[in-house]
């Protein structure tokens, strides 16, 4: 390729990527695809002769873009966000031509100052302490560019071990280095990233991951604790791990806390913010660092959430010389005139190499300037509210963990299973992605805020995926059993749509032509007098072969009966009109009970001769051995209580299903 033809490829390849990202919400966010796919799709060995450009564009929409994720979409809510910026994107554009290796600072000056410049600027947005800046007279710490916060946590595993292994040789000069390695214990929280663990893999010291408060996060008291018990068994503290936003539940340690029970036992005090810490440049959001002024290097991903796409990890220590004792190597090819005397991050890695990652950083900052970051990561914050009122909305749902920032946990309340067959369902239709986790064994679903792109429209739409799904699960996979669900999560038996109050309460609504913009939805609101006990019946049974399994509950030639096909939600499908009598509600343990429950046989009851045609048409529908009570006790105990006839009463429908008198209510 000539540079004419690369002219004119880098433009139609810069108009390919603007349309890709102008117009990635309409594709489907993961692939249909399965291992191996592309295997068919590619020769077995390179080509011998060149291929036309023509041809390895075109397939770019053929082989690659089928297996995508894609990132960017406003309905990717797993993990953390991942973005990119135009400006980024140019930033690597520049950085890719110049290709330079920034290993010294004689390889490329302008790497490397360019590097400790912008490291300077984010550490002072953020505000962090003065002892992490390179121009500074009282520092000797700085900031570089890692590729990950996974790298950049075992730098500072490393950085801590070789440091106290040098502090022990000083007691004891004679013991080999291993068998001093050999007792270092490192600590973090049981919410800690995967990469502290694998840290301790490569690093070989033992972690020690220690349970949290009710809040998920990890106490000085818990860490105080825990060092004292392991100095009793001769083994050496020497590096703790804090998260600012843990992966789960974006939970906060407290550095204020631990901070001091590190400086008193000697540890080096790493934190991992890797996404919180974009949130930092919103003052309202420092009070997580309080405690900061004790920590020995920092780190956070502008990669995730500051619009400069991957890779781009910030990592500062207050003392760059820790890193030199245990990086430095340095060969005569290596060396220059301004060794020394210039900063040289080959010393603050573990490769040699590095790229020009400061260039999308520079032009990032200077394109959207602090007040523009600061509002991007506001309107994500606020996007992640809006979610979250719309769960809090609808009570099949249940937040089990505060919100912070743009994430938001949340599951079906009831037994785990319910939630894991929402996730597999909504993760197997490709419209949105989201991942799990668990705490305190609940098994729950993380929705982040990953887009810049995300607009309340969004949201919205993916809110009702997510609650038409669960209405599928429910009512046409399975039935009424009446156990204790196990996990002591009740069940309710009404669902709202959110309302225009719920919505007009949230603020920065997205807005078009000076009117809240919201997708035509059809509320249903469900009578208000009804009341039952939700903790009774989860649900097990399956029921195949139908459509809707409560069609059926009421026989066709009731009177004054209205059948409804609800799109609002699952416990939304039957009522009666007309006259309505009152009638006692029944739970399943309103009488003794000896016996383990078994499950309702869907055999139908035989009816009351006495009985006019269409209750008996409806008795006949029962179980046979409801609640395992026989048909002649069940009988009874209808009588007994003065059930009304059914074509009267207005029902409401869902885990307590209408056609079972044990659960009726008006």
């Amino acid at each position: 390729m000539e540079p004419e033809e690369y002219r004119q490829r880098g433009k139609e390849m810069v108009d390919y990527i603007c349309q890709y990202l102008s117009n990635v919400r309409e594709r489907r966010v993961t692939p249909d695809v399965q291992p191996g796919y592309m295997r068919a799709q590619l020769p077995d060995s390179a080509p011998m002769d060149p291929d036309s450009w023509d041809n390895i564009f075109g397939d770019i929409e053929k082989i690659i873009m089928p297996g995508v994720v894609h990132w960017q979409s406003p309905h990717m809510h797993a993990y953390f966000p991942a973005l990119t910026s135009w400006p980024s994107l140019l930033g690597d554009m520049l950085a890719d031509a110049i290709n330079c290796l920034g290993f010294t600072w004689a390889s490329s000056p302008a790497c490397t100052e360019l590097e400790m410049n912008v490291m300077d600027w984010l550490a002072k947005m953020l505000g962090l302490p003065d002892k992490f800046l390179h121009h500074h007279p009282d520092s000797v710490g700085g900031g570089v560019l890692q590729s990950t916060v996974s790298e950049s946590t075992l730098v500072a595993l490393l950085a801590a071990r070789k440091n106290k292994i040098l502090e022990l040789k000083v007691s004891e000069p004679d013991t080999d280095e291993s068998s001093l390695n050999s007792r270092l214990v490192a600590y973090a929280s049981d919410q800690a990233h995967s990469s502290v663990e694998k840290a301790g893999l490569i690093s070989l010291v033992k972690i020690k991951f220690l349970p949290v408060d009710e809040n998920f996060s990890l106490r000085g008291e818990t860490l105080k604790k825990a060092i004292a018990e392991d100095r009793k068994k001769g083994l050496v503290p020497v590096f703790v791990c804090a998260t600012l936003g843990t992966t789960g539940v974006c939970a906060f340690d407290s550095l204020s806390e631990l901070g001091p029970v590190c400086g008193a036992e000697g540890l080096w005090l790493h934190v991992d913010a890797a996404y919180a810490g974009t949130a930092f440049v919103c003052p309202e959001f420092r009070l997580f660092l309080d405690g900061i002024e004790y920590a020995d290097s920092f780190t956070f991903n502008p990669s995730k959430w500051m619009m400069v796409h991957f890779d781009c990890t910030g990592f500062w220590v207050k003392d760059k010389y820790k890193l030199h004792q245990t990086f430095s190597v340095n060969p005569v090819y290596l060396r220059h005139a301004n060794s020394g005397a210039a900063i040289d991050f080959m010393h603050w890695q573990i490769p040699l190499s590095r790229r020009f990652r400061s260039l999308k950083l520079w032009f990032v900052l200077r394109s959207f300037g602090v007040k523009k970051l600061q509002a991007h990561v506001r309107q994500g914050t606020e996007t992640a509210k809006f979610f979250e009122s719309l769960v809090k909305s609808d009570p099949l749902f249940e937040i089990p963990a505060k919100r912070h920032l743009g994430l938001v946990v949340f599951r079906l309340k009831g037994p785990n299973w319910l939630t894991e067959k929402l996730l597999k369902e909504l993760s197997s239709s490709g419209r949105l992605f989201l991942i799990p986790a668990t705490i305190h064994d609940k098994f729950i679903i993380r929705f982040t805020v990953t887009s810049q792109f995300t607009t309340r429209e969004d949201i919205l739409q993916d809110w009702s995926i997510i609650q038409h799904t669960a209405a599928q699960i429910i009512s046409q996979n399975y039935g009424l059993h009446c156990i204790n669900s196990g996990d002591g999560a009740g069940i309710p038996t009404t669902t709202v749509q959110p309302t225009s109050d719920a919505i007009n309460n949230v603020p920065q609504l997205y807005l078009d032509g000076g009117k809240y913009k919201i997708p035509p939805r059809k509320t249903v609101v469900q009578p208000k007098k009804l009341s039952v006990s939700p903790s009774k019946c989860v649900i097990s049974q399956q029921v195949k072969g139908q459509e809707d399994p409560l069609d059926d509950c009421f026989p066709e030639d009731v009177q004054n009966v209205t059948k409804h096909k609800l799109t609002s939600f699952l416990f939304s499908y039957l009522s009666v009109q007309g006259k309505k009598k009152t009638a006692r509600s029944l739970s399943c343990t309103s009488v003794p009970v000896t016996g383990n429950l078994e499950q309702c046989n869907p055999k139908a009851a035989a009816p009351d001769k006495k009985e006019p045609r269409a209750n008996a048409r409806v008795l006949s529908r029962l179980p046979e051995d409801m609640m395992i009570f026989k048909k002649g006790a069940f009988k009874k105990l209808i009588k007994f209580y003065s059930v009304p006839s059914f074509p009267e009463c207005s029902f409401q429908c869902g885990l307590q299903l209408p056609c079972c008198p044990l659960q009726a209510l008006v």
